[in-house]
């Protein structure tokens, strides 16, 4: 099938270069009520996305236009003509400024030894099941359901400047409810565990985690209104919150102009009074689904610095938009692993609080800065005791309190985060429930 896109791709006049990238996709599926396997199923296939790209110019000026689309293997050779050819001429009509597609590389990759790899889909899963269900024995809760996805891809892009790369990686995802009732009301709870790796440890502990936080929720009084007191954040909202230095550092948002940061200038402001930050993106971050030798354009990834001390290094980006800037390429890197800050938990904790460990929704804008949610689980310090709360809510913007965060020397890895696991900051608007 490759061989016969790859003839029709060169055959087609109006295309000048192109970009194919094939994807097969090897899954297993299980579907759990409490414990009760309710199904088991499984898929295997292959799909092929080609990028055709037509150059022209226009009063001096080169252009790229580009369109994509999407072929099956079981395709005729006469319609894959037709798609390519319609791609082929909608790209003509597209002006995107020119840019150079990747240069072949060699790149020796190989995956990692694991029994995430040695064993097959069943004794897999069949681990995962009983680890997922050994910390259900609580008396007045437990996993109310569970689905689990075990995919193994394989990825091979191929270009017309001669790139020809390939990787495989398996990916684990859960999805999974708790459930807790105290009195009458009954509390649920969802998660989503994503991994790399063959990792029991992580799961069963994760469960037990979510289990316990169920437990608290049910026993949860409204926040009171309190205000000028910390707040600290943990689990995914940490990640949500530092990922605004990674895409302010982005390529792609300084050519368009949606961040004015500036290469040798602190992100966190002049006068820093809390933890300064650093990081550094990685393409071979162990346990992360995003882990790979090459980006989505065929490009070699090497770990890169992008912050040291608050102060950016360099900016990161695709070909694309690297060319724009006249920048050297990193490729799109999608690890971050952030630096520990100086604080213990304990320390971070000595003082009154509001620890938030569960929102309904956590949203953070990392363009603008803005950030929230509400309250569904918290923890509520003030100087003697500890009570659960729920309700209420948070709202600030990073960018008022970057230059005094405080990270913790704990860290925490939340599939392609690796960094801080807590983190403390002041001046946050906090509403009552």
């Amino acid at each position: 099938m490759i061989n016969k896109i790859i003839e029709i791709l060169n055959a087609t006049n109006e295309i000048d270069a192109w970009k194919l990238t094939e994807r097969k996709t090897k899954s297993s599926e299980l579907f759990f009520i409490k414990n009760k396997l309710e199904m088991n199923r499984g898929k295997d296939v292959v799909k092929y996305k080609i990028s055709v790209y037509n150059d022209f110019s226009n009063n001096e000026h080169k252009y790229r236009g580009s369109a994509d689309v999407e072929l099956l293997p079981d395709m005729e050779r006469e319609e894959i003509e037709q798609i390519i050819q319609e791609a082929a001429v909608g790209a003509s009509f597209i002006k995107n400024k020119y840019y150079p597609l990747a240069d072949p590389v060699e790149i020796d990759y190989n995956v990692p030894a694991s029994d995430f790899y040695d064993n097959s889909f069943a004794d897999i899963l069949s681990q995962i099941s009983e680890a997922l269900f050994e910390s259900d024995n609580f008396d007045n809760g437990g996993l109310n359901s569970a689905e689990l996805f075990l995919n193994e891809h394989q990825i091979r892009i191929i270009n017309s400047k001669g790139v020809d790369n390939s990787y495989q990686k398996r990916v684990l995802d859960i999805d999974f409810i708790t459930n807790w009732q105290e009195n009458s009301e009954e509390i649920e709870l969802s998660k989503i565990i994503t991994l790399a790796e063959f990792d029991l440890d992580t799961i069963i502990n994760t469960v037990r985690e979510m289990l316990i936080q169920s437990r608290e929720r049910s026993k949860a009084e409204s926040l009171p209104n309190i205000n000028d007191i910390p707040v600290i954040l943990t689990g995914s909202s940490v990640k949500e919150l530092l990922e605004y230095f990674y895409v302010q550092a982005n390529a792609k948002q300084i050519y368009e102009n949606v961040s004015i940061a500036e290469i040798g200038e602190s992100m966190q402001g002049k006068e820093i009074k809390g933890d300064k930050v650093d990081l550094l993106l990685d393409p071979n971050l162990s346990g992360s689904t995003h882990s790979v030798p090459f980006d989505k354009d065929g490009f070699p990834l090497s770990a890169q610095k992008i912050i040291e001390g608050g102060k950016l290094l360099q900016f990161w980006g695709d070909i694309r938009f690297s060319h724009y800037l006249g920048i050297e390429a990193t490729g799109d890197i999608k690890n971050l692993s952030f630096a520990e800050g100086s604080y213990s938990e304990k320390e971070l904790k000595s003082e009154p609080h509001l620890e938030l460990l569960v929102f309904s929704n956590f949203q953070m804008d990392h363009l603008a800065g803005n950030f929230g949610g509400e309250i569904r689980l918290g923890r509520y310090f003030d100087g003697e005791k500890s009570i659960p709360v729920t309700g209420g809510s948070i709202s600030a913007n990073i960018n008022k309190i970057k230059n005094d965060m405080l990270l913790s020397i704990e860290k925490q890895q939340i599939n392609n985060y690796y960094g801080p696991k807590f983190i403390k900051l002041n001046n946050i608007s906090i509403a009552g429930g």
